[in-house]
Parts: C-alpha cells; sequence; structure tokens
C-alpha cells in the first residue's frame, strides 16, 4: 500500500482532483482531504509510525545488558537441565547469534518493509497556515491513475509518500 501527500491551498482545486481521481476508479475510502478545521490529529493517523521505543531499548547500552542477561539465563538454565559445558557453550553461543540476528537487526521489522519520505512536521505546518493536505492511499497497480490526474493541477505540491510491502 502506498499513501501520497499532496499540499494545495485551493479547496476547490483539491474536490476536482477527488472527483478526477474517483473517476478513474479510486473510491472515496482512498481519498483524504486533511485540512485545519479538522485538525492535525486526523493526520497523525494516516502518518508512518516509527519503532523509537523499540530501537532505543534494544540498541546502544540497553541492549548490550539485554544480550548479557539472556546469555546468563541460557547459562543457568543449561547448567540446571545438567548439560554438559560443551552443550552450555553452544546454547550461550546459539543465544547471541539469535539475538544479533532476530533483535538487533536494522530498522525494518522481519515482516513489513517500508519507504518513507514524508515529513510529518512540514505537513502540519502547511495545514495550520491554512492549506489543506490531499492524502490518497493506493496500490501499485494504481500509481500510473494517480500520476495522469496530478499531471493536470500544477497547483498540487507535492509533499511526500510512505509505501508499506511485505518484505
Amino acid at each position: 500500500m502506498q499513501r501520497h501527500f499532496y499540499i494545495c491551498d485551493d479547496i476547490d482545486e483539491l474536490k476536482l482532483v477527488t472527483a478526477e481521481l474517483e473517476s478513474h476508479g479510486f473510491t472515496k475510502p482512498q481519498i483524504h482531504l486533511i485540512s485545519k478545521s479538522k485538525g492535525t490529529h486526523h493526520l497523525d493517523t494516516f502518518m508512518p509510525v516509527k519503532d523509537e521505543i523499540f530501537s532505543s531499548l534494544l540498541r546502544g547500552e540497553y541492549g548490550l545488558l539485554i544480550a548479557l542477561l539472556v546469555i546468563v539465563g541460557v547459562a543457568i538454565l543449561s547448567y540446571l537441565l545438567a548439560f554438559t559445558l560443551f552443550l552450555m557453550v553452544w546454547c550461550a553461543v546459539s543465544t547471541i547469534v539469535l539475538f544479533f540476528v532476530v533483535i538487533m537487526k536494522p530498522d525494518s521489522s522481519l515482516i513489513i518493509n517500508t519507504r518513507n519520505n514524508v515529513n510529518p512536521e512540514l505537513i502540519k505546518e502547511e495545514v495550520e497556515s491554512g492549506k489543506y493536505v490531499l492524502l490518497v492511499e493506493l496500490g501499485s497497480r494504481q500509481v500510473r491513475e494517480l500520476k495522469k490526474v496530478v499531471v493536470k493541477h500544477p497547483d498540487l505540491k507535492i509533499a511526500g509518500n510512505h509505501e508499506v510491502f511485505l518484505g
């Protein structure tokens, strides 16, 4: 799924764009007009979410502490289960490898990847200044139709897009 953000200061222009999008196969739930009167809280529901708490907890100084606690826990469990020293070492090593492969991997999760070039602060500033945001949610097959409509309206300023896809 993709979300394309456009900014315009003419509501009539945006209503015309909305009508054209609907005539090109877009449905009403895919098209959102956001204005100052609706409030920017509505805009927050469409912005990409970062896993800041998860990232900051498991990366950096706390990540090392969590890894050490898990390794010590696995070693104690191995000892209590009467594993040999060889098996205890392999349990600790495999725990370290799993921790770094699964938990300490780069920004995206195992299943969902995102591409994002949206600046939420800039969009909120534009809305607060009285401009309107047109948000269009679309599938990969609808990109061409969106471009056909947008190219006819030079007053639309591209504010960015956000793409979520299974990886």
